[in-house]
């Protein structure tokens, strides 16, 4: 049987709609988890006929998950686990103290044994068209840790089974969201039960995520783009063993807003250093539980490695540069070095702003040749504005920071399509 819930929400990029959209694809259909509209009517429905349930905000993270044990309804969320009684106290504390938008959506959870446990495997896929194109391909995989336990069959089934409906489903909603060509999506899988697609992002261009891909579709600058993907607890474990130092940013926000350093000090100390402060856990586990907890609830992140910026008096210096569209060309119009305060990792906090010439003479780059730096900086920054502009023919200004390393390396930290002008104006006056 199934819920005939009415759909309150406009055909719009949330949860819901996306559920619809997919819906409406036969060969999609006996794929998907059912996915209603939450209100009082859904909740007890879902209650009386599964064991778990999971709800969602119709945009963004923050799950809620209630399940039944020993008679009593258990309700988890990122920071808390509380029980009540009976359904009616289930909605009322949810209505009262968990909901944060005006929309959400309810599921049924996927709950059966995948070897020793009882939550399904799950993998996060991220696929990407060119714009314009009908195309897509995937360009990123996250599965579970323990997926390798898998006898050799079963591994190429379901990767095969997996890479199918991702392309399957991006191709369905790229044709609704013509303007989006970044679709990250979450598929859950048992051995003995089957494939389920339990969810669907759709990354704009202001996003981050959708930046890089769009970005690293250009081999003239790929090798100045730090590695970079989707937050998961898989991919946190991979660049932290990789690179030992990785930046955690959200996909979308601006002026450093939640960026947080963390570094591999021994198997035994992690350091996780966000504006000017320092916090040390003892395992990398306990270290992204305290990530997830502080920063994911909020917003979808992505990973990166860190870049090893060349120093001014210890504090880490990046480059600024504003490109602008004039007629039909792109061309570098403004250009200022920012230099980290004391204890930031980010040059948001500037403590100081200074010529590229000067900075040069004053910075830990073994090269003082400011004149072939600063035309590598050009050539890549105009590089990355003409890709940028594939994917959004309206951008007119783009302000990229660019890090140097102390070889004089070039890299694109982000772009930036609101870029903040106070700071050239301040040095003009200056």
């Amino acid at each position: 049987m199934t819920f005939k819930g009415v759909y309150r929400l406009k055909y719009s990029r949330g949860r819901l709609s996306h559920y619809k959209i997919l819906h409406d694809e036969k060969k999609l259909r006996h794929y998907l988890v059912e996915t209603v509209l939450f209100s009082k009517k859904s909740l007890i429905y879902f209650l009386e006929n599964y064991k778990a349930v999971v709800i969602k905000p119709s945009f963004g993270p923050g799950e809620i998950n209630i399940s039944f044990e020993n008679n009593k309804y258990k309700i988890k969320t990122r920071k808390k686990i509380i029980t009540v009684i009976n359904k009616e106290a289930v909605y009322e504390y949810i209505n009262c103290y968990e909901i944060h938008q005006k929309y959400y959506v309810i599921q049924p959870q996927k709950i059966f044994a995948s070897q020793s446990s009882q939550i399904p495997y799950r993998s996060i896929v991220t696929v990407h068209r060119k714009p314009l194109s009908a195309k897509w391909r995937i360009v990123s995989v996250a599965y579970d840790e323990n997926f390798s336990v898998f006898s050799q069959f079963y591994h190429r089934y379901y990767v095969e089974k997996i890479r199918s409906l991702s392309i399957m489903a991006a191709k369905k909603l790229g044709k609704s969201f013509p303007k989006y060509n970044t679709v990250v999506i979450e598929i859950l899988f048992d051995y003995k039960k089957g494939l389920w697609i339990s969810d669907t992002i759709l990354h704009s261009r202001i996003s981050k995520w959708d930046q890089y891909q769009t970005l690293r579709g250009s081999r003239a600058i790929l090798s100045s783009l730090p590695k970079t993907n989707l937050l998961t607890h898989v991919t946190f474990r991979d660049y932290l063993n990789r690179f030992n130092e990785i930046i955690v940013k959200p996909c979308v926000g601006q002026n450093g807003l939640g960026v947080a350093q963390i570094t591999k000090k021994s198997p035994f100390i992690y350091e996780i250093h966000s504006g000017i402060r320092n916090i040390t856990k003892t395992n990398l586990d306990e270290t992204y539980s305290y990530i997830e907890e502080i920063f994911l609830f909020k917003k979808d992140y992505i990973v990166q490695q860190k870049v090893q910026l060349a120093m001014i008096d210890k504090c880490p210096m990046d480059v600024r540069v504003i490109t602008r569209k004039v007629e039909s060309t792109w061309i570098v119009t403004d250009k200022i070095v920012k230099v980290a305060g004391a204890n930031f990792i980010i040059t948001n906090a500037a403590q100081k702003l200074l010529t590229l010439e000067n900075a040069i003479q004053d910075s830990t780059i073994s090269s003082k040749h400011s004149e072939k730096l600063e035309s590598k900086i050009d050539k890549t920054c105009l590089l990355a504005a003409n890709q940028l502009e594939k994917s959004n023919e309206e951008l007119k200004i783009i302000g990229f920071d660019i890090g140097i390393t102390n070889k004089g390396e070039v890299w694109i930290i982000e772009g930036n399509y609101v870029p903040n002008l106070t700071m050239f104006k301040d040095q003009k006056e200056k």
